[in-house]
């Protein structure tokens, strides 16, 4: 299946889920990212369980906090 991820389509398998988009892409769990999908935020306990669709648009975002 094709979904967009941060404007790039990429094909993922059937079944695939945010938590094992993340490994393939190599992206760290911490505290500072954030999973938008259609422009929805996904809550990182939810990570496991939402399944990503044909279609999907992910945006992968890393928070840049300091002062």
């Amino acid at each position: 299946m094709k979904i967009i991820v941060d404007g790039i389509e990429t094909e993922m398998l059937e079944g695939t889920t945010v938590s094992r988009l993340l490994e393939i892409l190599e992206e760290p769990l911490k505290s500072d990212l954030i999973i938008e999908i259609n422009k929805r935020f996904v809550h990182a306990k939810d990570y496991s369980n939402r399944v990503l669709k044909g279609g999907d648009s992910v945006e992968i975002i890393h928070l840049d906090i300091g002062g």
